[in-house]
């Protein structure tokens, strides 16, 4: 007998890898504005960097990206 609950199972493989490729898209976009932001700082701050980096250019522990991206801190 045939069942008559549809089966989900490849419907749910689409939506996971789609969610998978959007989550590394948005990983690459950070890593693309962290950089920016460096290359920002060294040509406008004589190479001195601002918040989100430490004075070697190296982004600060815990740092939240969603202020800087805000424009909430500089």
């Amino acid at each position: 007998m045939k069942s008559r609950v549809p089966s989900y199972k490849d419907d749910m493989k689409g939506i996971i890898d789609n969610t998978e490729s959007i989550l590394n898209e948005i990983k690459e976009i950070k890593q693309l504005m962290i950089k920016l932001w460096r290359a920002e700082d060294v040509e406008e701050n004589n190479g001195e960097f601002r918040w989100p980096f430490d004075k070697h250019g190296n982004l600060l522990d815990n740092v939240n990206l969603t202020e800087r991206l805000n424009g909430s801190k500089k």
